[in-house]
């Protein structure tokens, strides 16, 4: 198929993601029992809502992917992982030999690695680089524990920043296929790395849901959003979309009715 094609779905089509890892039942059923408290009407402390989402991502490990340089200790990958871990949130991190010289076969195998070790379905965090990396693992079948995934500003590596470009080649072309597992695009409107056309482009074609950030810049090391909230509230859609979608089609229908 031409790559420019349309493809014939909706970008945003819901799947239900199949795992390799089994679900814990248990977990499953209490998230549940907190899907109905929204995020977003609990509070803007960043406390209550890491508290609200330990419900949420109790069913998952977390797997956060960092780009292009590593995550420093104030970028909201860092933070979001350790509170995670303050509130008994499974969540690893993967970590790359070399963050500056990044290599194609090395990066795809750490995450591949990362994601193996996982005991529960995985959610996957990433970011700029590591996004792209996470797409093509999962183009080459090696995410099958895999149960969604937020992908944060992804770099597009067919278009960077000059002075970048030679750092990120090897990850060029970016897999034009649809995503095994449900998944949430966010891009910001005035990142350099990422037009918001292109961002919607690679949505549509990974099968994704877009979300728009609002100008963030490209939502990293440089970028002054502390812990990110919005991106929480992101993370909280994914998974309660996740688990809505393994309820069986009675239940659904019964919330609708009630």
């Amino acid at each position: 198929m031409n790559k420019n094609e349309p493809l014939t779905y909706a970008a945003g089509e819901k799947r239900v993601s199949s795992p390799a890892t089994p679900w814990d039942n248990a977990a499953y059923h209490t998230a549940l029992r907190h899907i109905e408290r929204k995020l977003w009407d609990i509070s803007t402390d960043p406390e209550d809502v890491f508290h609200h989402l330990s419900y949420s991502l109790a069913p998952f490990e977390v797997v956060i992917v960092p780009g292009l340089d590593g995550s420093g200790p104030k970028h909201w990958q860092s933070r979001w992982q350790k509170v995670f871990a303050q509130n008994n949130c499974a969540v690893r991190r993967v970590r790359q030999e070399n963050w500056t010289k990044p290599s194609y076969d090395g990066w795809l195998k750490k995450l591949a690695s990362a994601v193996a070790r996982s005991k529960k379905p995985v959610l996957l965090v990433a970011h700029s680089l590591g996004s792209i990396v996470a797409v093509h693992a999962a183009h080459k079948g090696l995410l099958s524990k895999v149960a969604g995934a937020l992908l944060v500003a992804p770099a597009d590596v067919e278009n960077s920043p000059q002075e970048d470009a030679h750092r990120v080649e090897a990850f060029s072309p970016v897999p034009l296929s649809h995503l095994p597992f449900p998944a949430l695009v966010v891009a910001s409107r005035n990142d350099p790395w990422l037009s918001v056309r292109r961002a919607r482009f690679l949505a549509r074609y990974w099968g994704a849901t877009f979300v728009d950030a609002g100008r963030v810049g490209h939502i990293g090391n440089h970028s002054e959003i502390g812990c990110w909230l919005d991106g929480l509230l992101f993370l909280d859609r994914l998974a309660q979309g996740i688990l809505l979608d393994r309820q069986p089609v009675s239940q659904q229908q019964k919330k609708v009715l009630q």
